[in-house]
């Protein structure tokens, strides 16, 4: 499996590592960064370089990052092994956060990654909905609890 976006030792929101998440699997990082770590690939989605091909790829607050999500999602998608999955998670409603080599460019609901990702299938989707509902047309917003996106998570397969 890979970690796009991500350095093998990076700590998740809960303190652990993504790779303990998975034990029993063979876990490599992707990202613009270099690392000194033997498993970590230093390099850019755009490119169209082979980074192999893996059973799971995760993205994990990622795609809001990329330049141009649309070239990104088909080298992406290249990692993916037939039958293979690929695991989103994306924020929506949440603070503008920018790094030395990312922007934050895009963001998107779960029914916009079968247009990113057009030849996988969409498995399972969850939508996290915000505490923050709009005042402007509150009459038919806040009576709609899916009216408002905290982000959503996703998992996508590539058919055989």
């Amino acid at each position: 499996m890979i970690n796009i976006g991500d350095r093998p030792d990076a700590p998740d929101k809960e303190g652990s590592t993504y790779e303990a998440y998975f034990p029993k699997a063979g876990f490599r990082t992707l990202d613009l960064a270099s690392h000194d770590h033997p498993r970590h690939i230093a390099g850019d989605l755009m490119t169209g370089q082979d980074f192999g091909s893996y059973d799971l790829v995760l993205l994990m607050s990622v795609i809001e990052h990329i330049d141009r999500p649309w070239i990104a999602a088909k080298n992406i998608t290249k990692m993916i092994r037939p039958g293979g999955h690929l695991y989103i998670a994306m924020p929506f409603f949440y603070p503008v956060h920018e790094g030395p080599y990312y922007g934050d460019h895009w963001r998107a609901r779960a029914t916009a990654m079968p247009f990113l990702f057009p030849d996988l299938v969409v498995v399972n989707s969850d939508e996290h909905p915000s505490a923050i509902r709009t005042v402007r047309d509150r009459r038919m917003y806040w009576n709609n609890p899916g009216s408002t996106s905290a982000g959503f998570s996703m998992l996508m397969r590539r058919p055989l």
